[in-house]
């Protein structure tokens, strides 16, 4: 991976390897999937096991336990009504499952005619793997004076659940689905007093969280000719929980949706647009203010200072965005061709990108993509200009 602008190395953890495993023996599955991750500049190999989990396939249904990687929803990615599973933002930019985290898990569906029932429960929360320390990538955090990993507020113990009911109804498939936990992006709690006055004011440590937020979501998948049309929505109340000497009280609901329209023509080309967007509809709490000395202001919050911690990860960059892409396949699909835009429908950013896969041969493939970041001042994209990039990679499989 090169920056456009110079041609110097972006060094990021990519996958070098994955391998799916998988035993099966009358109506049990044992599936593994495991990565390693590895950068060329200064990083030893690591190993992910990504997934491992027992399937056990009853008359009635099935029954999953292990770590696992779900899919809710009925949009290609960016899903509002997705979040069992945390995001890992190394890999923000791949598609559907790629960029999820595995968690511990279980997972029961039963099937009735045209009836799906499926009830998840996770006995511990897992967070978002954000990018701390890494100069190459545009939304890091750097930790040099101040990590606020080490001032997260400790988890209370208890477990995570959600329910997700699907049906088919003439040509289209509807679902509705609920969840509650704690958002998957740590946000500032508040802050306490150590006690431990010094001579001029008293030291006062700030304290990160993960909130309490429950989402009830629906989507649909329906055929309008040769258009195949998907969309979801998600409505969240979250609110800060925890105890505080100085405490950001927050009680917040917000909104956040999807609309996809697909349409494959006679040759199989693939053209998508998808409508992302969030509101948010109710805002309450205080925010407070330390500014090191004696004195703690506190002032009514506002829509700038709240932060969405669940949901699709597309809401941290804009409230309203459309994505658009293509694909085409030719020589007998050895032969793959992609582009795609993001465009801010609100702030002056967009992102272009495009790529071509070629399999010279069988279980072999060559990847090139570019991706370009473009932003006024103030944008999200404007930091991520310098990220512009293109990549190459060969693929083998066996």
């Amino acid at each position: 991976m090169n920056r456009t602008s110079d041609g110097s190395s972006i060094s990021l953890p990519f996958r070098i390897a994955e391998l799916e495993v998988g035993f099966s023996k009358g109506d049990f599955d044992l599936k593994t999937n495991s990565a390693v991750e590895y950068r060329w500049t200064g990083g030893d190999p690591k190993f992910d096991l990504r997934e491992a989990y027992f399937i056990w396939y009853p008359s009635w249904g099935e029954l999953k336990v292990g770590k696992q990687i779900h899919a809710w929803g009925a949009v290609d990615g960016n899903n509002p009504t997705d979040n069992l599973n945390p995001y890992d933002y190394y890999f923000m930019f791949m598609p559907g499952t790629d960029r999820k985290i595995g968690t511990q898990s279980l997972s029961v569906k039963y099937y009735w005619n045209d009836w799906q029932i499926e009830a998840v429960v996770m006995p511990e929360h897992e967070g978002n793997r954000l990018p701390f320390n890494e100069p190459d990538f545009p939304v890091s955090q750097s930790t040099e004076n101040f990590d606020p990993r080490d001032y997260l507020k400790e988890l209370p113990s208890e477990m995570e659940y959600g329910f997700n009911i699907k049906t088919t109804i003439g040509n289209s498939d509807y679902g509705m689905s609920y969840f509650s936990g704690r958002d998957r992006s740590f946000t500032l709690g508040g802050y306490f007093d150590t006690g431990e006055p010094t001579i001029d004011f008293p030291v006062i440590l700030t304290e990160f969280c993960y909130r309490k937020t429950t989402m009830i979501g629906a989507d649909l998948v329906s055929f309008i000719g040769d258009f195949t049309l998907r969309g979801e929505g998600g409505y969240f109340k979250t609110e800060n929980d925890y105890t505080y000497d100085f405490k950001n009280v927050l009680d917040a609901s917000y909104f956040q949706y999807a609309i996809q329209i697909e349409y494959i023509t006679e040759n199989d080309y693939i053209f998508t647009g998808q409508l992302i967007g969030s509101e948010i509809y109710s805002l309450e709490g205080l925010i407070y203010e330390y500014s090191g000395e004696m004195s703690f202001p506190s002032r009514d919050i506002t829509e700038d200072d709240f932060q969405q911690g669940m949901g699709t990860p597309f809401a941290m960059f804009t409230d309203l965005g459309m994505f658009l892409s293509a694909t085409g396949n030719y020589w007998d699909n050895a032969l793959e061709i992609k582009g795609n835009t993001f465009m801010d429908l609100e702030d002056s950013q967009k992102m272009l990108g495009g790529g071509v896969t070629y399999s010279p041969m069988e279980n072999w493939a060559i990847d090139c993509f570019i991706s370009k970041f473009i932003g006024e001042e103030g944008t999200h994209f404007k930091e991520m200009e310098d990220f512009s990039h293109l990549s190459l990679g060969v693929k083998y499989s066996f």
